[in-house]
């Protein structure tokens, strides 16, 4: 599986970047061909509060996921993104095996 992480105008930490590759080799256990993925993380300054921004994309066959989020850092925003994807990888490997 490829995995892109952008991060425009941003300098992400070697911490960061190595969190993001784990959790996305995790999602690799429940779904063996996922093709590529791709990370996006923005961080948006409001009047009032700094937010941290993960969008993700996971392409299987026939199909690509999406989730996003933003929190209070990239590690939370991060992880409500994998429940996400975690949860529509379930969905459609079962949508899969239901048609087989």
């Amino acid at each position: 599986m490829e995995l892109t992480i952008e991060s425009p105008g941003l300098q992400t930490d070697a911490n960061l970047e190595s969190l993001i590759q784990s959790k996305f080799n995790d999602l690799k256990n429940i779904y063996s061909r996922i093709t590529n993925s791709l990370v996006v993380l923005r961080k948006e300054n409001d009047d009032r509060k700094k937010y941290f921004h993960v969008e993700a994309q996971v392409a299987v066959p026939q199909k690509t996921l999406f989730a996003n989020d933003k929190a209070e850092t990239f590690e939370i925003a991060l992880h409500k993104v994998m429940e996400d994807l975690e949860h529509q990888l379930h969905r459609y490997k079962e949508e899969r095996n239901h048609f087989r």
